[in-house]
């Protein structure tokens, strides 16, 4: 949907846009924000395409996924395998160098995605057996073996970051099929690791003006004598100051972020149906059983009626 484009573009790119903007600093600096605008479009348009021939052609769930990922492949070869590449240098090299080095990413990202359902029946813990759960769980440990054994060791960022996109699955697929052999495991998640995931962004953005200086290979000195030359107390003292500030910069961004992306979005679908508000007979509810209520003598608590309203609203 339109909404679902806007509040996408709008979470990844307004807080960087803005720092670009305003910091004066070009927008290559956080080539992971155009990176992942351009794949969520890509992705999009794939399942468009998808929809499209299962809906209106007549296609089965195979033939339109397996049509339109195969479209979407021939886009991405005519696009990154010819001179039409070159027209990320109206950007900057860095864009250009970037997108190439995950120029296959989206792409391997949908058919995973395509494939993860089947995936996941297969690796979830619906067979009672000890024998099959301890079966996945070594299954999964090989791949992520394989990983480590073929690619995760390597030191040079250059030789494996070209191939990081298209390998980087197996470990996460042994993962999830160890997770998934458990039901413990299944029904508990790390609430530390859910928090800094959503500020994500924020924290990439952020870590190049307010965590990192000097060619980003040091922190500020904010307490005295926690210099490189200073004592370990005071150099993680200094550390963890500077990284609460940082979080926290980056938790208020998000908010902020969020904020605007939720307007937007509501402004949109105002637009889109004609500026019309859905929610005016709901509004109009509880003030319309307050004025009745009231004027049969009754006491009422305004607040206690509106909140369901204000709820739905929500």
């Amino acid at each position: 949907s339109i909404e679902r484009m806007v509040s996408m573009w709008l979470r990844i790119n307004y807080f960087p846009l803005l720092l670009s903007t305003f910091l004066r600093v070009d927008i290559s600096l956080y080539y992971v924000v155009p990176l992942h605008t351009v794949g969520f479009f890509v992705t999009m348009a794939t399942c468009y395409i998808a929809h499209n021939l299962q809906n209106k052609a007549g296609l089965g769930y195979w033939s339109s996924r397996g049509i339109a990922v195969a479209i979407s492949l021939l886009a991405h070869a005519l696009f990154y395998e010819t001179s039409a590449v070159d027209f990320l240098l109206n950007f900057s090299e860095e864009v250009h160098v970037r997108f190439q080095i995950d120029k296959y990413s989206a792409w391997v990202g949908i058919v995973s995605g395509m494939l993860w359902a089947k995936f996941t029946e297969c690796s979830s813990a619906q067979s009672e057996s000890p024998a099959a759960h301890w079966l996945q769980r070594f299954a999964g440990a090989f791949l992520i073996w394989v990983w480590w054994y073929g690619f995760g060791y390597m030191s040079d960022k250059y030789a494996y970051n070209p191939i990081h996109p298209y390998v980087f699955i197996l470990p996460v697929a042994g993962w999830l099929m160890i997770r998934n052999s458990s039901k413990f495991l299944t029904e508990i998640h790390s609430s530390v690791l859910e928090f800094f995931g959503r500020i994500t962004l924020e924290t990439y953005v952020l870590q190049f003006h307010v965590f990192m200086c000097r060619d980003v290979q040091h922190i500020p000195i904010v307490i005295p004598g926690s210099g490189p030359d200073g004592s370990l107390v005071l150099k993680t003292a200094n550390m963890l100051l500077c990284g609460v500030v940082f979080v926290a910069l980056a938790y208020w961004a998000r908010k902020v972020t969020v904020t605007t992306q939720m307007t937007a979005t509501e402004l949109v679908k105002e637009l889109l149906n004609g500026g019309t508000h859905e929610h005016a007979d709901d509004e109009k509810e509880p003030f319309v059983k307050v004025e009745a209520q009231q004027s049969n003598g009754k006491t009422v608590d305004v607040e206690a009626e509106t909140k369901p309203a204000a709820k739905e609203q929500v």
